[in-house]
């Protein structure tokens, strides 16, 4: 599920003020506004939305995992939903349909809401539901890496560099954007740690 617009649904508890835009025009050009809620791109905003969630979320009576503070859970007698929080994407999962059925009108009652169906593809994992089991993988992810770094059509090597080398910092030529090069880093670190 995707909450719409997550940030507008939190309140404050700072006083934050803000130029007017520059399409309203005041008496005085001094004017500001405080802010009564959150605003994206505020630097408050992710952990005020997480708060009022959070708060909602207990007030359904869940739970707070104490080891991932992203993962909430629901214990009944008739089974257990868990739900996983990334900034306004929720994934609900479980094995009582009816509390599922119940926490989804709730959420959508409290926060606008949009339901994306059956979960197939989150933070780079594919998910691939079967009769026998749910499986994972992450040939998209790695596929549009490749694409990002323009490697298509390039033949596969047990080494991608020549062994013995030594490098030096002040040789060879710069990177023409350094920056492609640290996103596909920090990407490959992902991809290894998922």
């Amino acid at each position: 599920m995707d909450v719409k617009n997550a940030f507008l649904h939190s309140d404050l508890k700072e006083e934050i003020y803000m130029k007017l835009p520059s399409s309203m025009t005041t008496s005085s050009p001094n004017d500001v506004c405080k802010l009564r809620r959150s605003l994206y791109r505020l630097k408050q905003a992710l952990r005020a939305w997480f708060e009022k969630f959070h708060t909602t979320l207990l007030n359904f009576s869940f739970a707070q995992s104490q080891y991932d503070y992203s993962l909430f859970f629901h214990k009944s007698l008739t089974g257990i939903v868990l739900i996983l929080v990334y900034v306004d994407d929720l994934i609900i999962t479980g094995t009582d349909t009816r509390l599922i059925t119940k926490l989804q009108v709730m959420l959508h009652a409290t926060f606008c809401m949009k339901d994306l169906g059956q979960l197939t593809y989150f933070l780079g994992l594919e998910v691939h539901h079967r009769s026998n089991g749910i499986y994972l993988n992450q040939h998209k992810y790695i596929q549009d890496l490749i694409t990002l770094a323009s490697l298509e059509g390039t033949t596969l090597v047990d080494i991608p560099m020549e062994v013995n080398v030594k490098y030096r910092k002040d040789e060879g030529d710069l990177l023409a954007n350094p920056t492609i090069y640290r996103g596909l880093v920090g990407s490959l670190i992902y991809l290894t740690t998922t």
